[in-house]
């Protein structure tokens, strides 16, 4: 969960400095975004409450630690994969 969690505060933060530099390079022809506009901009695109319940699951990156959880609370186990590697972007 911490490397989930990692990863989306990482591309927060990317996103966040594209934005600031996207903001400070105004050209005189451009308007830039009123603070109050931007305040509201960003609470939409925030992430919402309820909106992505996957990031509340407490996911495992150990497969072994997994399985032997999966048994001991008698649970079935999803295992997630994507075709260009890790999903975790540890390719």
């Amino acid at each position: 969960m911490k490397l989930l969690t990692s990863h989306f505060r990482n591309a927060s933060l990317a996103a966040a400095a594209t934005l600031f530099y996207s903001l400070a390079s105004v050209s005189a022809d451009q308007q830039a975004i009123p603070h109050p506009e931007l305040d509201r901009l960003l609470t939409i695109i925030k992430p919402q409450a309820g909106e992505s319940p996957w990031r509340e699951i407490d996911w495992l990156t150990d497969v072994t630690e997994a399985r032997r959880r999966a048994i001991a609370e008698d649970k079935p186990m999803v295992i997630f994969t994507a075709a260009d590697g890790s999903p975790l972007g540890r390719t």
